[in-house]
């Protein structure tokens, strides 16, 4: 359960429009920032939270799902659910992060005319803290058209 963002480039275009490396960094951003503050016994909706505001604080729009969910047999696993405290996810949210559970974190931004920016990564919680269990994308990856 893994996402990677791409960039399909214009005929003479080099890099990215600034409104698509923005909404690239913004989301990666709300990902390491809702990952540095990941620690076993939280509550996942408190996790949830901090990547939800950093989305909201750099003038995107809520997005409407969790920030992650637990990763085991099957890709959604039940348990834990990085969540807001919503009627949807009754309760699950509330349940506390713990040491061994593995993650996703992931969301995305709209970006008008261009679509959906989203990203998602694979985290092991550890008695510090996560392990991501791969290489974070930190940048915005090309393919020429």
């Amino acid at each position: 359960d893994l996402q990677r963002m791409w960039y399909v480039l214009d005929d003479g275009e080099e890099s990215a429009p600034p409104e698509v490396q923005r909404a690239f960094d913004v989301v990666a951003g709300a990902i390491q920032t809702g990952g540095a503050h990941m620690k076993a016994g939280m509550p996942g909706w408190q996790v949830d939270e901090v990547a939800r505001d950093f989305i909201v604080d750099h003038g995107y729009p809520e997005f409407m799902h969790a920030f992650g969910h637990m990763m085991g047999r099957v890709a959604h696993d039940g348990g834990t659910v990085l969540g807001p405290r919503w009627e949807k996810y009754k309760g699950t949210c509330e349940l506390p992060v713990e040491v061994g559970n593995v993650f996703t974190l992931e969301l995305h931004v709209v970006v008008e005319d261009r679509g959906m920016m989203s990203l998602e990564e694979d985290v092991l919680v550890t008695e510090k803290g996560i392990e991501y269990l791969s290489t974070p994308q930190k940048a915005l990856r090309y393919l020429h058209a």
